[in-house]
């Protein structure tokens, strides 16, 4: 979107930021520069797009020196100074407005009665030089509806978050009333209600989440990489041959188990610090006055996420396969918005998760109650499913892979086989669905345990499918559609008759035109 710009009432300073006396009050030709340190903070965030212009300069420049000095001397002031100079930002009582661009002029709106979200990001810079980052969210799918304000003081962050998050219009259905802004101020303020709270003993999760294995997993194939562009690999050749050689020695059940130990411990530690990093100083509250819930979260970059409790349409329990064992679970919302599936517990025990669960949905004990199975097709189907994928896929990887297979493949294969079906067998157990009087719960068929929690509210259609192997049981898939998570939940596997009851039961108005019931007296 673009317009002509309107004549700028700067209120900024090149000795340093300053922003609008009273936030909310510019005048639609008042505009407001971003604070000075966004030239330092830029680069820095955009460093990874940057390398392959660095590159560009340095091997434009390996002949001719000259040539690298007249680049930088154009490249730097377009990375630092430009952006903050050509960027400008104003905050009325009806938007918040953010115009930038250089050639291409781009102006992004944010209307103040239609603002959903409110987060603030601080990264270690942004905390070192006293800045973070507003992102102002619409309710929009898009990320183009999203209004970003990089680098302004903090304090001011602080203040635009509460003016935008205390003046969201919001209708009260359950009486009636409208809450306008004017009365959200008059009203004297309440304490906000604080849900959760991280607590140290909830570490004991972090090595059963998997994020430290594949974060040494990754880092392990960056620097495969990176040596073998240097030539490391062909310089320590020599060494490793050595080192081969050393091993051999060792007796190969003790080689295997010190690797072992090793995966586990550094798999370990990276998780352990990874999860400090992401959900240090984790708090979860409920602000009676605006209606919202906020989420603050991290030990280096910092996070703060106010949500519109209006957006919240369910919640999604999950217990990931390693984390179960051990009694851990997380918890995210279902929401519409540009964050669709915002986080609302890390991992925790489960007794926690489900009381956060029935905090935020306001509900019952849907993440609890016994689910409705799918039937015994359903079971077959899981079944079948896993011995084919043994029996085809594992033999093909297999000679792909390896080679012709012989007796010792062929045992293992079927070992694969059986252990695939077996899988099969507790996918069916984690399948389900349920209906109650405000919510749909549908767990998918997943080795990890899924139970997505949503407003009957919230649905706003349904689509029903069935396979030719589908048909062949006699059993379908439905799907249930809305605008919030995913906007698709599929119930797989269900009967027809378990279907129909299950459309016909949240969304009756909605199906009754394609509801056919047979209305023929019964014979005397």
């Amino acid at each position: 979107m673009t317009q002509p710009d309107p004549p700028a009432a700067d209120s900024s300073s090149p000795g340093g930021p300053v922003g609008p006396q009273r936030i909310g009050d510019d005048r639609p030709d008042e505009w407001h520069r971003l604070s000075p340190w966004m030239i330092a903070v830029k680069p820095i965030e955009q460093l990874p797009q940057l390398i392959p212009l660095v590159i560009a300069i340095v091997f434009a420049g390996r002949g001719a020196p000259d040539i690298t000095i007249v680049l930088t001397l154009i490249a730097v002031p377009l990375v630092t100074i430009v952006p903050w100079l050509v960027t400008r930002y104003q905050v009325t009582d009806e938007h918040v407005r953010v115009r930038s661009g250089l050639v291409t002029r781009k102006v992004a709106t944010a209307r103040r009665d239609r603002i959903r979200s409110v987060d603030l990001t601080a990264s270690l810079p942004h905390r070192v030089l006293g800045l973070q980052k507003v992102k102002i969210g619409t309710g929009g799918d898009k990320e183009s509806s999203v209004v970003e304000l990089n680098a302004i003081p903090a304090g001011e962050a602080h203040a635009l978050h509460e003016e935008l998050m205390a003046t969201v219009a919001r209708a009260t259905t359950s009486t009636g009333t409208t809450t306008s802004r004017g009365t959200a101020r008059d009203a004297p303020p309440t304490p906000p209600e604080e849900l959760s709270r991280l607590r140290l003993s909830w570490l004991r999760f972090a090595p059963f989440s998997l994020t430290g294995f594949a974060t040494a997993a990754a880092l392990a194939g960056l620097t495969a990489q990176v040596a073998n562009e240097a030539g490391l690999f062909e310089r320590g050749a020599t060494a490793a041959e050595r080192a081969v050689d050393s091993i051999r020695e060792v007796p190969l059940p003790l080689v295997i188990g010190v690797a072992v130990v090793a995966v586990i411990a550094i798999g370990t530690v990276l998780s352990v610090a990874g999860y400090l990093l992401g959900y240090w100083n984790f708090v979860l509250v409920r602000n009676h006055d605006d209606g919202t819930l906020r989420i603050s979260r991290g030990l280096i970059t910092t996070n703060a996420t106010s949500l519109d409790s209006d957006r919240i349409r369910g919640v999604h329990f999950h217990e990931p396969v390693l984390m179960r064992p051990v009694g851990g679970a997380r918890l995210h919302a279902i929401a519409t918005g540009s964050t669709k599936q915002p986080l609302l517990l890390p991992p925790a025990p489960v007794d926690e998760a489900i009381r956060v669960g029935r905090l935020v949905t306001d509900d019952g004990d849907e993440l609890t109650t016994g689910l409705r199975r799918h039937g015994r097709p359903a079971l077959i189907r899981r079944i079948t499913r896993g011995f084919w994928a043994g029996v085809i896929v594992v033999p093909v990887v297999i000679v792909l892979v390896i080679g012709p297979l012989t007796w010792p493949w062929l045992i293992v294969a079927a070992a694969l086989a059986v252990a695939s079906s077996a899988l099969g067998v507790v996918r069916y157990q984690n399948l389900g669905f349920g209906v109650t009087e405000r919510s749909v719960v549908i767990a998918p068929p997943r080795i990890a345990r899924h139970r997505y929690v949503i407003d009957r509210g919230g649905v706003v259609g349904w689509a029903s499918s069935a396979s030719f192997f589908q048909r062949r049981r006699g059993v379908e898939t439905v799907v249930l559609a809305t605008a919030a998570g995913a906007e698709a939940y599929a119930a797989v596997d269900l009967s027809p008759t378990d279907a129909t009851g299950l459309m016909t039961a949240v969304s009756p108005d909605l199906l009754a035109p394609f509801v056919v019931t047979d209305r023929r007296a019964p014979h005397a």
